[in-house]
């Protein structure tokens, strides 16, 4: 069996964000919309910076890739021996180590939620705007994945920027490219044994 490590608890942060509210009725015309995009609605490469919640940890860096046709996602925390493919078509989340050549696959958080082209369902608030990157950004207040309050800030387009919780940013983008996503990022090297994910 495999457990996540540290690492990859922390690195499945920004995936479990990504996904929270997904899939509203809003129109994509909707001069004045009620909720923004939470999921990327073009390809995207995002290296992110995450803070941890107590002063004792170390910040980390994580790249997030992701292409709007084929719906996947992948995760790479900097120095971890694993990263992430989420396949929300498949509806699966496959954690990758190839040093041991394994992969574990588990259901893919919220998979059925996701859509293109639909913006968030649930109760969003738009505060203001800001600029992370030096690109601009709608601050939304929310409930995040653990149901406390947080403020995120997205661009128009559906990528997240940043989350702040209790006053203290998270998450921040400190890169943001947006090009096409070739397949072989997303695709899960052949050869690999399938261990299964242990439970707590």
């Amino acid at each position: 069996m495999t457990r996540f490590a540290h690492g990859g608890r922390r690195a499945a942060l920004v995936a479990c964000l990504l996904l929270a509210g997904m899939a509203g009725h809003a129109s994509a015309a909707d001069p004045d919309p009620q909720s923004p995009y939470v999921t990327p609605q073009n390809d995207v490469d995002v290296t992110y910076t995450i803070y941890p919640p107590h002063d004792t940890s170390e910040v980390m860096s994580q790249r997030m890739r992701w292409s709007a046709s084929r719906m996947m996602q992948r995760v790479d925390p900097a120095n971890a021996a694993t990263y992430m493919i989420t396949d929300y078509h498949a509806g699966t989340l496959t954690v990758v180590n190839p040093g041991q050549k394994v992969k574990t696959v588990i259901p893919a958080p919220g998979a059925a939620n996701v859509q293109m082209g639909q913006r968030a369902q649930g109760t969003w608030l738009r505060t203001g705007v800001s600029k992370v990157a030096g690109i601009p950004c709608a601050l939304w207040q929310t409930q995040d994945t653990d149901q406390r309050s947080s403020e995120i800030c997205y661009t128009d387009d559906g990528v997240m920027m940043e989350v702040i919780r209790d006053g203290k940013v998270m998450v921040e983008a400190a890169s943001v490219t947006r090009t096409p996503q070739d397949e072989s990022v997303f695709t899960v090297p052949s050869g690999l044994k399938e261990l299964h994910a242990a439970h707590p």
